[in-house]
């Protein structure tokens, strides 16, 4: 029981938390919500250790007493006679009978240590995750080169700076590794990928900035926490859940603190698009935070480029008061007990009988109660959505009015008032009270089974349904005109679950017969409950055919459903005009992210009529209409593969202003490539102007930063020679390898 209490407690602070994450979604930064995630992943951590030392706080709950069970009748009793006389050597046999059936009651498991086992075996499993975890990561920092270039070291410098981190941080390249990734809690390491030595200055700052980000807010050990979690409640969801969007929340934190710093939104968006998908399936240690993952880009993306979001760091005067209230919650969930007690209160008797007969009304289970249900009218004339709620789930269809005994339009669209109907269906009725208005009713329901039902299907060779799966079938009106459907079309005869199945999964007659019409007879039921799944509907299908795409299989139709294909993306593509496409070619359209609006907005700056191909490869390298457009007014009418071209170098909008704005305005694309592509930063130009160097040539910058040097390298040439050198006497410096 006192497992049962801690688990109940965990579930009760994770539904506290997730509703108030959901709360916070729009109105807080990342940085907060994470904090919130974090708070939550110690309480729970720390549930089972208050739940032995804490005071208890107990809550009495009164119960009606159940009704005492009859005393058990004695058999009357009979004359004495002589018993016979039991054979030689049978009393012997007995006793070993006995004594065998007590040593197997011995050997019986209780269901307490199975399930202590099967709990142990999962969370010995989730440790020994974490500790081959913890062993890989200490084994990458072990085979990782320590980076002592001067450039390296210094950048580091400035990101631990613009991200106050006042500890030591270690910068590692590795071999083996492909993605950057921060490690380790107390003595913290950056780990960057060998081909990092042929990144621009921008993309290292941009990655050891949103590492040391990791840094600065320890999310190595929040990691951890979560992980120790995850194995202390690997049966739960929701710790998976809570671990999930701690993860989310890290990255879109880090990347605001990055963003905050200075960064600008769309280079940095740029950064991780290409880190991503250049390096986004290497998976970094358990223990590790890794900077890019490709399931999380495109959230990431859309936030590092809107301007108007929260990126603020929740004060140490809000994390204290958020502390302080995650504590109280905490204790009290740790605190509470329950105590059941009995009381009859007056006239409590007469109330429960008829909350009894009521749920045996309702012919699932003796705990449940009359459901309530809500009727609205459709753009169909003559049909309502009715909508059943039960206990624990609902239930929605449309239906035709007159399928509902005792209901009228007139009374539908009159004044308004009490009513009484029924939906008769072959498992059962249901009958409903309550009050209608305007088109719109509420009220209760009740069923009550048809009692030959079950007979009916036993005769037709299927198993007897239990009264919970009756009401199933009459609530989805799976009755005897459904089997004949199914007969008529040719469908494998389904068991009783399946028909149980289908039911829960929204397969009607109606939908079965629809489907049917447009000649989609599958002839196993399942088939048919999988496109239901997948939202394949009779007007999807209908719509895509009046689209041209007609006699599409179930598997075709699925997959199309399933990448986001609708009739509406289909118009859309052929207005743009792409009208003779194969089902194929729209689904890897859509996949890629090349939909109506992009097309037309292609068109607006002048690229109308292009290969699908070739659109969906713009697509790819990140070449966004914003991006285009923005480039046509710096003066760079470009075509689209020359534009490709450009980003993939990493040519951006800001970087092509800033060289702008340092006199280097109106250079032809190859320059500006080739600037990029040699390292020269806007930041490295400033720092030349300022040495006094105002009129460099791009080659010559081209020079210099190939031969490593640094302005600071300059500066301090400079300082030895007593004047500014020329860049001709630099050039050839470099060229003997000064230093």
């Amino acid at each position: 029981m006192s497992a049962l209490l801690i688990i109940l407690r965990a579930t009760a602070i994770f539904g506290v938390v997730s509703i108030a994450e959901r709360a916070l979604r729009g109105r807080a930064s990342a940085a907060s919500r994470h904090f919130v995630w974090t708070l939550t992943v110690v309480g729970v951590l720390l549930v089972p250790a208050l739940s032995m030392t804490l005071p208890e706080w107990t809550i009495v709950v009164h119960t009606t007493p159940s009704a005492p069970a009859a005393p058990p009748i004695a058999a009357p009793s009979a004359p004495a006679v002589d018993e016979p006389t039991a054979p030689a050597g049978s009393s012997a046999r007995e006793d070993e009978a006995v004594s065998a059936a007590t040593a197997l009651r011995a050997t019986d498991v209780p269901w307490t240590t199975i399930l202590f086992a099967i709990y142990a075996t999962g969370a010995a499993g989730m440790l020994i995750h974490l500790v081959v975890g913890q062993n890989s990561a200490r084994r990458l920092v072990r085979d990782a080169i320590v980076v002592d270039d001067p450039e390296w070291i210094e950048l580091l410098t400035e990101c631990a700076g613009r991200m106050n981190v006042r500890r030591s941080v270690q910068l590692l390249r590795s071999l083996e590794r492909n993605v950057p990734v921060a490690l380790g809690t107390i003595r913290a390491s950056i780990v960057v990928p060998a081909i990092a030595g042929t990144w621009d200055v921008d993309r290292r700052r941009a990655v050891l900035l949103h590492e040391m980000a990791h840094v600065a807010r320890w999310d190595c050990l929040t990691q951890a926490l979560s992980a120790v979690a995850c194995a202390m409640y690997w049966f739960h969801p929701g710790v998976w859940y809570a671990t999930a969007r701690l993860r989310i929340e890290r990255e879109l934190a880090c990347d605001d603190r990055v963003i905050a710093s200075g960064t600008a939104g769309r280079d940095y968006a740029g950064h991780l698009l290409e880190i991503a998908y250049s390096f986004g399936s290497c998976r970094a240690p358990a223990v590790a935070v890794g900077m890019a993952r490709r399931k999380q880009l495109e959230g990431r993306m859309l936030a590092a480029m809107d301007a108007s979001r929260d990126r603020s760091v929740p004060r140490v005067r809000v994390r204290v008061v958020w502390a302080a209230v995650a504590a109280s919650i905490v204790v009290l969930v740790g605190a509470v007990r329950t105590t059941t007690t009995t009381a009859i209160a007056a006239g409590q008797a007469d109330s429960s009988s008829l909350v009894r007969k009521a749920a045996s009304a309702l012919g699932i289970s003796q705990g449940q109660l009359p459901g309530t249900w809500e009727i609205r009218p459709t753009t169909v004339e003559g049909t309502v959505h009715l909508r059943l709620v039960e206990i624990n789930s609902s239930h929605g269809t449309s239906i035709k009015l007159d399928q509902l005994q005792g209901l009228t339009a007139a009374q539908l669209s009159g004044p308004g008032g009490p009513v009484q109907f029924q939906m008769r269906r072959d498992a059962g009725t249901f009958s409903f009270e309550g009050i209608v208005r305007n088109g719109i009713g509420a009220g209760t329901f009740t069923f009550a089974l048809n009692p030959s039902f079950a007979d009916d299907m036993a005769k037709r060779g299927f198993t007897k349904p239990t009264a919970a799966e009756q009401y199933e079938l009459a609530r989805s009106d799976v009755g005897f005109a459904y089997l004949e459907e199914l007969t008529k079309q040719g469908y494998t005869k389904p068991q009783t679950g399946e028909l149980v199945r289908a039911a829960q999964h929204g397969v009607q007659l109606t939908y079965l017969q629809e489907m049917g019409a447009l000649g989609y007879k599958l002839g196993s039921l399942d088939a048919l409950i999988t496109l239901r799944d997948h939202g394949v509907s009779p007007s999807y299908i209908r719509d895509l055919a009046q689209q041209g795409y007609k006699g599409m299989t179930a598997d075709e139709l699925r997959n199309a459903r399933d990448h986001g294909v609708g009739p509406e993306y289909v118009r859309g593509m052929r207005e743009s005009g792409y009208t003779s496409l194969t089902m194929r070619e729209l689904i890897n359209a859509r996949d890629h992210g090349v939909g109506p609006e992009y097309v037309k907005a292609l068109g607006d700056q002048g690229y109308r009529k292009l290969p699908l191909d070739e659109v969906i490869r713009v697509r790819d390298h990140g070449v966004s209409v914003e991006y285009v457009r923005d480039m046509r007014q710096l003066g760079y009418s470009l075509t689209l593969p020359e534009f490709v071209t450009a980003r993939d170098h990493g040519v951006s909008v800001e970087y092509v202003r800033e060289i702008a704005s340092l006199g280097y305005a109106k250079l032809p694309m190859e320059a500006l490539i080739r600037l990029r592509d040699h390292g020269v930063s806007a930041e490295y130009v400033r720092a030349l102007k300022a040495l006094g160097y105002d009129k460099v040539a791009a080659d010559d910058l081209i020079t210099l930063r190939d031969h490593g040097l640094s302005a600071e390298r300059i500066r301090a040439a400079n300082a030895r020679a007593g004047s500014r050198l020329p860049i001709d006497l630099l050039k050839s410096l470099a060229s003997g390898g000064m230093r």
